[in-house]
């Protein structure tokens, strides 16, 4: 009876291991699933909007900043991303300096 006992108390430490985000239930439609993600996109934007921050340059403080990038359509949002900066420096109209952003919150 020990070794039926050991084997179950193995079976069930392994068990309470388990963490709920590894998990996934078959039965849920692909759609569901879509939606989830969804929800769980927008709760994330939703909350970066809450903490907003603006760009401004480390010289003159000013937010008139420009930066050379590229933007990709994204057919799922509707709507232009961000794809890429090329790693250059923003440029800043107000002093007319190439140069490092600082981000200040916004009120």
């Amino acid at each position: 009876m020990a070794a039926v006992d050991s084997k179950w108390g193995s079976w069930l430490g392994l068990v309470t291991k388990m963490t709920h985000h590894l998990l996934s239930n078959p039965f849920h439609s692909k759609q569901e699933q879509d939606h989830l993600h969804e929800r769980a996109e927008e709760a994330r934007r939703r909350a970066m909007l809450s903490a907003r921050s603006t760009p401004v340059c480390s010289h003159c403080r000013s937010d008139d900043i420009t930066c050379v990038a590229t933007a990709q359509w994204s057919n799922e949002k509707q709507e232009w991303e961000l794809a890429n900066t090329f790693a250059r420096p923003a440029h800043c109209n107000t002093c007319d300096r190439d140069g490092e952003i600082v981000w200040l919150p916004l009120n």
